[in-house]
């Protein structure tokens, strides 16, 4: 097991890429704490962590709120010990085009995408440096270097999380955390979930812009690389972002 004896925290693990990350990271042998605004949806993963032999806890966490991420760090180093991993998975998307983006649109995905993952890593920081060292696995998306109609506050926060994690990796390298991120492509998730069954015209963008075909991918399929950079055969690697997206962004 690549993980064995890690603890590891993760973001917005509740559905999607975070559930497939906290899942394969216990089947690893790491120790995954799970952290969620509501914490009732996390739990339903960490028991299923659980049935299949693995560790895992979840703690509410608002990660816009620096209290509240002190608490669940605090909480998470009591019951596990000092983190080795952080994954900001949380994210927020919201199909907004320019004419009918408003504030408060703005407001939540500058504060899950951005604030929160900024937030949870300086929290962290003094942990890691405690510990000897830290990775830091940031996820990002293909949106993050190259734009799609109707997302552009979403396009945005994903383009400072590319240059988030070169500044950082640059940053804390010489304190042995390495920062690095994943770029997913298209990941079939609770948050696109409307948008596959009811805009038409959004999948056809999605398949025109693939180049035809179908560019849909399950939320396993980012795991692996997930599993790598957490590990120490990435202990080289900083500053980089990962494109896991089926060929996308080559096209």
């Amino acid at each position: 097991m690549r993980l064995e004896g890690k603890i590891a925290i993760v973001t917005g693990g509740s559905q999607g890429i975070g559930e497939a990350i906290a899942t394969r990271y216990a089947a690893e042998g790491a120790k995954v704490a799970i952290f969620n605004r509501t914490v009732s949806k996390a739990e339903r993963v960490v028991d299923g962590i659980v049935d299949a032999g693995g560790q895992a806890a979840a703690f509410a966490c608002d990660i816009g709120n620096p209290e509240a991420i002190q608490q669940a760090c605090g909480k998470t180093i009591s019951h596990f010990g000092i983190p080795d991993i952080l994954v900001n998975n949380a994210g927020a998307y919201l199909l907004t085009p320019l004419g009918e983006t408003n504030t408060d649109a703005i407001d939540q995905m500058l504060n899950v995408n951005i604030r929160g993952p900024f937030l949870l890593m300086q929290a962290l920081m003094p942990h890691f440096e405690k510990k000897g060292g830290g990775k830091v696995i940031n996820i990002g998306s293909i949106f993050g270097n190259t734009g799609f109609p109707g997302s552009s506050i979403y396009c945005a926060t994903k383009a400072a999380v590319n240059l988030l994690t070169k500044t950082l990796g640059l940053e804390l390298r010489g304190k042995n955390i390495q920062v690095n991120s994943i770029a997913p492509g298209w990941i079939e998730t609770p948050l696109n979930e409307d948008y596959r069954k009811t805009d038409k015209e959004f999948m056809q963008r999605a398949s025109d812009r693939f180049g035809g075909g179908n560019p849909w991918m399950k939320p396993d399929e980012l795991s692996g690389a997930a599993v790598f950079l957490a590990s120490s055969d990435a202990d080289s690697m900083t500053g980089t972002t990962t494109f896991v997206d089926r060929g996308w962004s080559a096209y």
